[in-house]
């Protein structure tokens, strides 16, 4: 149970949600102010969910191993991870929604902003699995890619239908 793990999970999934909310809006026509107002309040709604789930999963798990007697000092305590995870939600799901407005609708510069982040968090992530930094860019760039990619496709073809 690390600070470090949860912060990779609430990041990633706060950048991959936020860039595929700004692709869907982008592809279906959205405004600037939907693009905001859907972007923000799933940002702080969807982090707080992620720190809610990890408090209460990080709980049972914790509770297991003082149970089993497994418990190590070192492990976090379920209210860190909870925090660590919604921080980082909020802040790197806030990059792809900012970018978006701030370049005015430019799709291109948040999805490279966007993959930025994930490389760097895949980079992160690497630290805590021992796996190559080149596998750790390529499975977090790829797989968020391909949730935008999603995204944009449904918007799309419900904007074109």
């Amino acid at each position: 149970m690390s600070v470090l793990r949860a912060s990779v999970l609430g990041g990633v999934d706060g950048i991959i949600t936020s860039f595929a909310i700004a692709a869907g809006a982008h592809a279906a026509s959205f405004s600037m102010n939907v693009v905001l107002v859907i972007g923000m309040s799933s940002v702080l709604a969807d982090g707080l969910s992620m720190g809610i789930s990890e408090y209460i999963s990080s709980s049972g798990a914790r509770a297991e191993r003082v149970k089993d007697g497994t418990l190590q000092e070192r492990d976090a305590r379920p209210l860190s991870l909870g925090l660590s995870c919604f921080v980082a939600f909020v802040i790197c799901g806030s990059v792809p929604i900012a970018t978006y407005l701030l370049t005015y609708g430019n799709l291109l510069s948040c999805a490279m902003f966007s993959i930025a982040c994930l490389m760097l968090l895949g980079s992160a992530r690497t630290l805590l699995s021992g796996e190559s930094l080149l596998l750790g860019f390529a499975q977090t760039t790829i797989l968020g890619s391909i949730a935008g990619g999603v995204a944009y496709g449904v918007g799309f073809m419900l904007h074109s239908s």
